[in-house]
């Protein structure tokens, strides 16, 4: 009933939007290239997860930072990309952060969402961090459901608005955009600003991420086990 629902409310327009990121300090290798006991790459697992939450969007957005690595698929879109052609089995699109991932200037995840924003200022975005391995297409079909301008977003598991697993409006990216031009570059904080919408996630595990290779050990088994 619930992913019914979900269906009933879709967003005209919705574009979904993974953040890739670049290199993780913390985890010594960049996290979307780890991989799924699917035997794929993490990135390409969100995004079939994104593509099925968003099944009338043409393309996948995937937010990458200008030094990111790359495997032979992302690196075979970019040439594509720079051919003006988007014909790719994933449906992807790559966006590039504005400013290189070492900058004094970075926003960190911020960068992100604003790089999406300034590409298409008009949107409202579906978006997807990679390192939540557990998040689900129902999870963000119910999310949509439960969507009220200008953001809503899932309550973490520090009871926290999680703005990385969330739905972005305009005007909730016009103010995050101002903000960080104010030296303020945190999401979760310009989602309080605006009263942005919280909701509760399915089950605890949906918001599980990973930072370090012990946790992705940890979540690899996981997921091991929810394939089997």
């Amino acid at each position: 009933m619930a992913t019914s629902q979900a269906h009933d409310k879709s967003i005209p327009g919705l574009k979904p939007l993974l953040l890739a990121g670049g290199n993780s300090t913390r985890m010594g290798c960049p996290k979307h290239l780890l991989i799924t006991p699917a035997g794929i790459p993490l990135y390409q697992q969100q995004v079939q997860v994104l593509r099925a939450a968003c099944p009338a969007a043409p393309q996948v957005y995937v937010s990458l930072a200008r030094s990111s690595p790359k495997d032979a698929y992302l690196r075979e879109v970019d040439k594509e990309m720079e051919n003006g052609v988007s014909s790719n089995e994933l449906g992807i699109t790559i966006i590039y952060d504005e400013l290189d991932n070492d900058s004094d200037e970075s926003a960190g995840p911020a960068m992100g969402l604003l790089s999406a924003f300034n590409k298409e200022p008009t949107a409202t975005w579906l978006v997807l961090a990679c390192d939540y391995p557990f998040v689900t297409p129902e999870s963000l079909l119910l999310l949509q459901a439960d969507y009220r301008p200008p953001a809503t977003c899932y309550r973490n598991l520090n009871g926290f608005c999680e703005p990385l697993v969330g739905i972005w409006s305009p005007q909730a990216l016009a103010h995050l955009s101002e903000r960080c031009s104010e030296g303020m570059k945190s999401p979760a904080r310009a989602i309080e600003e605006l009263r942005g919408r919280v909701t509760h996630p399915m089950a605890d595990t949906l918001l599980l991420n990973v930072n370090t290779k012990e946790e992705w050990m940890h979540v690899f088994g996981k997921l091991s086990v929810t394939k089997n």
